[in-house]
């Protein structure tokens, strides 16, 4: 099963930029995409709930370390949406194709939130030894 953060129930919504905090998270199980509401309030038990219903990957637009790793411990796969808004049927057919890029422990400081200074509001600068020159405004 494949979990995606989504901004609204919606038919087709954009994935959400959040990740812990999202309102929705799609399921994808064979051809059945079922988009339900997050009651969680935390990276640690949204990745605990994928365990219990056993999700084998995600993909994700913005995330914090913590959760990453504990998805990287229960063996989740995890995939990037990319810098650009994406719709979900869009994410789930690149996803298909091997079009996403697949976050492990080689590549994660490149897609992945260092530290705990996420607060969900304002501009925020990511130091990665390179310069990708972008910003959230959120």
């Amino acid at each position: 099963m494949i979990a995606i953060p989504v901004k609204t129930n919606k038919e087709n919504p954009a994935v959400t930029t959040l990740f812990g905090k999202a309102k929705w998270f799609a399921f994808i199980d064979g051809d059945k995409v079922t988009i339900e509401k997050n009651e969680l309030q935390s990276g640690r038990a949204v990745v605990e709930d994928f365990v219990a219903r056993g999700v084998t990957k995600i993909v994700f637009s913005h995330m914090g370390g913590n959760p990453f790793m504990l998805l990287q411990k229960a063996k989740i796969e995890c995939f990037h949406s990319g810098e650009e808004r994406i719709l979900l049927n869009d994410v789930i057919e690149k996803l298909q194709n091997n079009q996403l890029i697949k976050v492990d422990g080689i590549n994660m400081a490149n897609f992945v939130e260092q530290g705990n200074m996420h607060n969900g509001g304002g501009n925020h600068h990511h130091d990665h030894n390179h310069d990708h020159g972008h910003q959230h405004n959120h």
